[in-house]
């Protein structure tokens, strides 16, 4: 018979005993002042209280998003199953059995037994005689159902219950109004001798000043003792593991918290109290006052545990970790610790200097990657880089130099040293950081960091340079957002790391979870737990598990550099024209400009009035083979040089704001640029590269608005500039004078631009108008034919590019669902549907001169695809991405492409391109 079985058997008898109690009720003697606590052996290491089992149930059943992951366990589903056949009164076939259980609360405790034994106790209270009477006259009156014996101990009668077909056995007892349901007849008879006595839970001080502390409207009230719970929670844990449950009974005496269940998180809050003889956790932050933090700018986001602490006052710190080691008899170890280090100062001495260059915080860390000792991390924050050096090789009495580097670039090297006078810090702060590491150590910013690996402390800082830290996290500051901002300990666990964590630590399935039950825990963010002092020996605590089922695995990218806001347009790669390699240009909601290197180091940034307009060009103002950016937005047009530095009298301010982007034009190919923008008042103006207006420009005022960039096409030794507006399209020469007049004009759709053909030595522009028609302008005549391709009017995009291996030029539209794609003879190629919503624009790629591909986005989806020259989606996509994407290598020596797009949250995304 398997357990789910014995389960439900189980719980039949239990409910079914008080189901008929309440069924036989009467108005006999009611019972008072028989609170369940006062039966709980005081040897209890956790006690539950459930004032309202139905409602509580209730919201397992209904009021949550996370049984849907939880059912994926074994042990959740029993519990889950067996509440839902309770709560359909389908255990027992009685009318009274929903509005008995709304109405009795229920006590569960876990006891020891023995060396490794731990038991439960369940406590009714129940209203009077009668039901008593009942309860029992149930038992004796179903033998059919179980085989029952009794006995007497002193005045109490204890019922021994086996279920037919199990061996499993229950104690049931009665005693002034309580009823107890026990495994282990030694619990029950615990719980009547201590009835009978004037001492219970309730005498201790401690217990019943927390219990004062309960919350009326919590789902649940749970109470640990924290001197027994290791003991408790041993016989889950392997034996190499079992010792390290031992600084369970240094955190305090006793905790009460209350327990709160919504859809998306399990809170819990309360106190944690210490009987003032003894020397817990509390001691250690007595007269500190709780501190804000700012040490998560620095910790990598993907950190799977994290110990933080936050104080106002350094020196009483140290006064108050003096006093904890030395009560506890442990100060003799660090001393010893000390020694080893083989430093010139006294351990008081040294111990006062270097707490006063802490600045109010430091944490432990535990990274992504756990198999090894090599992978934690201790951060202190320290008030200055400089004077932690001083003191470190005054403590030495020698210089410190670095054992190596860790260099991103020409611009980004960080120092990385190995000393005896370092591990100073990680040996007085070890009482609060299990085994914190020593033996490399660096500097980010005033943020002393140490590693037992040179190659972490590398990771450490690429993540800081990139802003990947869960200060830069949105799914951490929406965690986060569940504490308050001031703490003296904060506890955070990525709980889909916990394997990683605890290799080999249990057989629980939570820590050694299959793949489905890991895509489960996936789900959920992660347990945090702060600690903030109170008054009279009291600390506060807030704990809180984030479901988050939105939250998306992170990419494989080569890396992702966080931004200030959301990525908007284009990713440009830009020359750096020292190294000849690619750099990155890009803005965000906020309209911040940023420079980042090929390694995802911001270089500068810089705020501008407005959204950039188009795209970002390059050119060589001074005609000394180094570039500058130029690009407009609606009110300006910037030039910037690789520093990010105005250049000359830029930016230029603009009489009207411009309606479409600048073009840049190098007719003679001798740097001698014309910059042509068109604006609101429907005039277009031409600039040279010093932002002078050009005289010789005498275009008329169009008709409508210019909303994309003016073109430069040089066909047969002669130049074109082209454009159009919502009414009509406009072909003139370099003076702005007509050049070729359209014989049937049209209005071109909003995302088209015109494209070249050379056809028997005949030049022609294509484009398409606002119906999808194709048409192709003759230049020599200003004949204009039309060929249809959509079969309705809707937002597209087109390009002219050769993407085949044939002559000639392919045609592509984009369409908010589809991309298709026709030979010149407007003969469709292929057609390929996306499940989404397509941004109306194409990007073309070329990968070699025999390979090229079409990319698209979809906006809705956040996905990006790249599109091969047969119509087939390339390998590996779609990938993640929320913008256009730039495809090139990035540089010299790369062999594979990159691919550069906006992601979530903030960052950029660099993709490998296989």
């Amino acid at each position: 018979m398997t357990r789910r079985i014995t389960f439900i058997i189980i719980s039949i008898v239990l409910v079914g005993l008080l189901v008929y109690s309440y069924v036989h009720f009467s108005n006999l003697k009611n019972f008072k002042n028989n609170q369940t606590i006062q039966a709980i052996p005081t040897d209890a290491s956790l006690i539950i209280q459930v004032q309202k089992p139905s409602r509580v149930s209730n919201i397992i059943l209904n009021g949550i998003s996370y049984n849907e992951p939880l059912l994926k366990f074994h042990w959740f589903k029993s519990f889950f199953t067996f509440l839902k056949e309770a709560q359909g009164d389908t255990l027992i076939l009685n009318e009274h059995i929903s509005h008995f259980i709304k109405s009795k609360p229920i006590t569960i405790s876990l006891h020891p037994l023995g060396k490794d034994d731990v038991k439960p106790l369940f406590t009714y209270s129940i209203s009077n005689k009668a039901q008593e009477n009942g309860f029992i006259n149930y038992l004796e009156e179903n033998p059919d159902k179980w085989i029952i014996h009794k006995r007497k101990y002193n005045t109490s009668t204890i019922y021994s219950i086996k279920p037919t077909g199990i061996k499993t056995e229950l104690y049931v007892s009665f005693y002034r109004g309580l009823l107890m349901i026990s495994p282990s007849s030694l619990l029950i008879e615990n719980a009547l001798r201590q009835l009978r006595s004037d001492f219970s839970l309730m005498s201790d001080k401690t217990f019943a000043k927390l219990f004062k502390t309960i919350g009326n409207n919590s789902d649940a009230n749970l109470f640990i003792n924290f001197n027994n719970i290791a003991h408790t929670l041993s016989k889950a844990f392997s034996p190499a593991h079992k010792k390290k449950l031992s600084f369970l009974s240094h955190i305090a005496s006793w905790g009460e918290f209350d327990l709160t269940l919504n859809d998306t998180h399990i809170l819990s809050n309360g106190f944690l109290y210490t009987d003032e003889n003894q020397t817990k956790i509390n001691a250690l932050f007595k007269d500190i006052d709780p501190g804000s933090t700012k040490i998560n700018e620095v910790i990598p986001d993907n950190a799977s545990f994290v110990q933080s602490y936050s104080f106002d006052d350094n020196e009483q710190l140290r006064i108050n970790l003096k006093s904890y080691l030395q009560k506890n008899g442990s100060y003799q170890a660090v001393q010893s610790n000390y020694k080893n280090l083989d430093l010139k100062d006294p351990l008081e001495s040294t111990q006062q200097k270097v707490f006063n260059i802490i600045d109010k915080e430091f944490s432990y860390i535990v990274n992504n990657d756990t198999e090894n000792n090599h992978n934690s991390y201790l951060i202190v924050r320290t008030k200055s880089k400089s004077k932690t050096m001083k003191l470190l090789t005054n403590l030495l009495n020698s210089d410190i130099e670095p054992i190596t580097y860790y260099q991103l670039d020409q611009q980004v090297k960080y120092p990385i040293y190995q000393s005896k006078a370092a591990q100073v810090f990680p040996t007085l702060l070890s009482p609060f950081c299990p085994e914190p590491p020593q033996k490399y150590f660096t500097f980010v910013d005033n943020y002393l960091v140490f590693s037992n690996s040179t190659q972490k402390l590398s990771d450490l800082i690429y993540a800081h340079i990139l802003n990947k830290t869960l200060g830069n996290s949105k799914y951490h500051q929406d965690f986060t957002d569940m504490f308050s901002y001031k703490q003296n300990m904060f506890v955070y666990c990525d709980i889909s790391k916990i394997k990683s964590l605890l290799p080999g630590a249990s057989h629980l399935t939570l820590l050694n979870p299959t793949r489905t039950q890991q895509e489960s825990l996936n789900q959920f963010y992660g347990l945090g737990i702060q600690l903030t002092t109170a008054a009279n020996y009291l600390i506060y605590l807030n704990a809180c598990v984030h479901y988050m089922p939105m939250r998306e695995s992170e990419p494989e990218t080569v890396w992702q550099s966080g931004l200030d806001s959301t990525i908007i347009g284009k990713p440009a790669l830009v020359i750096n024209h020292y190294t000849k390699e690619k750099e990155i240009m890009v803005q965000d909601k906020s309209n911040m400009l940023y420079l980042l290197s090929n390694s995802g180091r911001v270089l500068w940034k810089k705020k501008l009035d407005a959204q950039i307009k188009g795209e970002v060009t390059q050119i060589d103002f001074y005609r000394n083979n180094k570039l500058q950016y130029i690009f407009n937005t609606e009110n300006r047009i910037y030039l910037l040089d690789r520093n990010g530095n105005n250049v000359e009298k830029y930016p230029i301010d603009l009489a009207h704001k411009a309606t479409n982007s600048i073009a840049v034009f190098d007719y003679d190919k001798n740097r001698n640029y014309r910059i042509f923008v068109a604006c609101a008042n429907r005039k277009t103006y031409v600039f040279d590269k010093y932002g002078r207006k050009i005289t010789g420009w005498k275009a008329k005022a169009t008709e409508g608005q210019v909303s994309q960039p003016i073109q430069h096409i040089r066909a047969l030794k002669k130049d074109y500039i082209v454009f159009a507006d919502d009414k009509r399209n406009y072909i003139l020469n370099r003076k702005g004078e007509n050049r070729v007049l359209i014989q049937s004009d049209f209005v071109r759709n909003e995302n088209s631009l015109f494209y070249l053909l050379l056809e028997n030595n005949i030049p022609s522009l294509v484009t398409t108008d606002t119906n999808g028609n194709l048409r192709k302008i003759n230049l020599n005549t200003g004949e204009c034919k039309m060929t249809k391709l959509l079969h309705s009017k809707e937002d597209h995009h087109f390009i002219a590019r050769d993407i085949t291996k044939d002559k000639g030029v392919e045609y592509i539209i984009v369409t908010r669902k589809e991309v298709y794609t026709y030979k010149a003879n407007s003969k469709k190629l292929f057609e390929v549907q996306i499940d989404g919503d397509l941004l109306p624009t194409a990007d073309s790629y070329l990968f070699s001169s025999n390979n090229k591909k079409i990319g698209v986005f979809d906006k809705e989806n956040n996905k990006i695809y790249l599109i091969n020259s047969n119509g087939t989606i390339y390998k590996n996509f779609p990938l993640r991405g929320e913008s256009r994407f730039s495809i090139g290598f990035l540089n010299n020596e790369s062999t594979k492409f990159n691919l550069i797009v906006g992601g979530a949250n903030n960052y950029l995304y660099n993709y490998k391109i296989e």
